[in-house]
């Protein structure tokens, strides 16, 4: 239980996590990118690599996973898996951020905005811990007083994301 408890400690150093409190016993489901793995597995993921990690327990997770989920299942959520799921999240949402997503290949060149706060650290964690009942609107931003405003760069995209 202390080496699990000890490898949660050094994940979440630095990285953006989102856990319910572990169990006594030791968890043994584990689930990266929405795989399950090896515990071992995790092991190899470095904390810089990491967006969100959950640990759930209860009924749901004991019904998905049986019995030996019963002490809990940990999910790890990678920042490239995380990218992908909410790149695709907007995309649905916005028709506008669909086409700059398209227009530029990926969103390194977007300046993300939440609560008109430009997002400058642990981006895909942010990103990550966003659900879709959570927002209200994702805009691509335009108007110039606005991307000034924020201070965007002539070759980056605005993208204000309105919560609910």
């Amino acid at each position: 239980m202390k080496l699990f408890t000890g490898i949660c400690c050094l994940l979440l150093m630095g990285a953006g996590a989102k856990a319910q409190e572990a169990a006594d016993d030791a968890v043994q489901v584990y689930v990266v990118d929405s795989v399950e793995v090896e515990s071992s597995a995790v092991n190899n993921i470095g904390p810089d690599q990491i967006a969100m990690i959950t640990i759930a327990r209860g009924r749901k997770t004991v019904e998905k996973f049986g019995e030996r989920a019963a002490n809990g299942v940990f999910y790890l959520e990678t920042k490239p898996f995380a990218r992908k799921r909410y790149n695709r999240l907007f995309s649905n949402l916005s028709p506008a951020y669909a086409a700059a997503l398209q227009k530029s290949g990926s969103d390194s060149s977007f300046r993300y905005i939440m609560g008109d706060s430009v997002l400058t650290t642990n981006l895909e964690s942010q990103l990550a811990a966003l659900e879709l009942k959570d927002i209200a609107a994702v805009q691509v931003i335009t108007d110039p007083a606005q991307r000034k405003q924020y201070g965007l760069k002539e070759e980056e995209t605005g993208v204000m994301i309105k919560t609910k």
